[in-house]
């Protein structure tokens, strides 16, 4: 049976330390007694036993601080990214200088404007649609439907007749 170091309760306290000091040696700590063996498990035990790991019994608020540590670390290390993004270069934003004299023509060139009738339709003229044939269902003429696949005449009272036929050629 082993000598438990000064400090220590118990057995089961013992192996706890030496357990962590196995983690830390996994990890990547540098061992702090030259050992034979390679297994980490065994170093550390060696180290604990000669009281070269400082420890000392943790209470529940102490272990709850230092939980809450080791969570935000791992948070911390999550949401840092491996490459961070360069901030981005943002030229600064030159107006352009406009002389007092082309301005005035600008104004000019405004006013100068030709007023649009939007509600006229380019197409052909309403005479050349004109068909001879008379509505079925109220009497008015039709007319060549301008648009559209197909070849079909409408009464030309649309939308309020929807009379609509195909041309047979």
């Amino acid at each position: 049976m082993r000598v438990l170091p000064q400090g220590v309760q118990s057995t089961f306290q013992f192996i706890l330390i030496a357990a962590k000091r196995a983690e830390q040696l996994i990890a990547g700590a540098r061992p702090r007694l030259v050992t034979h063996t390679a297994k980490p498990t065994t170093t550390a035990l060696a180290e604990v036993e000669q009281n070269l790991v400082p420890w000392h019994l943790v209470t529940a608020t102490e272990f709850e601080q230092l939980r809450l540590l080791e969570i935000a670390a791992r948070e911390r290390e999550e949401h840092t990214p491996l490459f961070p993004a360069p901030a981005p270069i943002i030229p600064p934003v030159v107006e352009p200088e406009i002389a007092l004299d082309e301005d005035e023509e600008l104004d000019d060139d405004l006013e100068e404007t030709p007023d649009l009738d939007l509600d006229e339709v380019d197409g052909p003229p309403a005479e050349a649609l004109l068909t001879e044939e008379v509505c079925e269902k109220c009497g008015a003429p039709m007319v060549k439907k301008p648009d559209g696949p197909g070849n079909f005449i409408m009464c030309s009272t649309f939308p309020e007749c929807k009379y609509v036929r195909e041309i047979a050629e």
